[in-house]
């Protein structure tokens, strides 16, 4: 069975993903009730994944999941094609283009099954994997270990210390400007309401994203250590937002 709200946001598009588990949130909300299906939680409405709608979700989750993969080489085109002009004998070698938020069907403790990877991606036996760490602090390069206690995953970033509403409500603007010392970025702009959308806030910043929203990196990595090996520490240089 899939639940319905595990799907992806892409970075062009950031609510199509958002929207995609929406309508089948709700559809199997519907379903689910005139199936009398109890639930503990409405957040776990279900679809029989042999179902239409369940298989007409996995067509929509696979479509936005491919569009996020475009999306992203898309913007790694750009920047390799801007980043060749200041630094002339660049060379680029491997690129690393992972999905996190998502469902796939799987073989775990001998069963096929649904994972359900959210705040996770996968980490297979020797799959190259990203773990981001905010804007102002580091990233790693991993290597799975196809933990199978984790059904062979790993946190696919450092985690939020705090919502993002309360980020902006919390964090100091100044805090936040010391945290970017260093790295090139444009700035926070006033907060608005989500996706960015609706009038500015008086008075609060959009600082959602900023490094004080996030776990501390270091922390993250070594309490998975048994899921992925560090193989590459990033230092971020700047910041550019899809």
């Amino acid at each position: 069975m899939l639940w319905s709200n595990s799907t992806i946001h892409p970075s062009l598009f950031p609510d199509l993903g958002y929207r995609i588990a929406e309508y089948y949130h709700k559809l199997a909300l519907r379903l689910n009730t005139q199936g009398h299906a109890p639930l503990p939680d409405p957040q776990l409405a279900f679809l029989p994944a042999d179902s239409a709608e369940g298989q007409a979700y996995i067509r929509d989750m696979t479509f936005a999941l491919e569009y996020a993969r475009e999306n992203r080489r898309r913007i790694m085109e750009v920047f390799k094609h801007e980043a060749a002009q200041v630094l002339k004998n660049v060379a680029f070698t491997r690129e690393v283009n992972i999905h996190h938020n998502y469902a796939a069907r799987e073989t775990h403790f001998g069963r096929n099954v649904w994972i359900h990877r959210k705040g996770a991606t996968s980490a297979k036996p020797g799959e190259t994997g990203i773990i981001p760490g905010s804007m102002g602090t580091a990233s790693y390069i991993v290597s799975g270990l196809g933990n199978p206690e984790s059904f062979m995953s790993c946190s696919h970033g450092a985690g939020r210390r705090m919502g993002r509403q309360e980020a902006c409500r919390r964090l100091s603007k100044d805090d936040c400007d010391q945290a970017m010392q260093g790295i090139v970025f444009d700035g926070w702009k006033a907060a608005r309401n989500r996706f960015g959308r609706g009038p500015a806030k008086a008075g609060l910043y959009d600082l959602e994203e900023a490094p004080g929203a996030y776990k501390d990196i270091e922390e993250v990595i070594a309490a998975e250590l048994d899921l992925a090996t560090p193989v590459v520490k990033l230092r971020p240089l700047g910041v550019v937002k899809g």
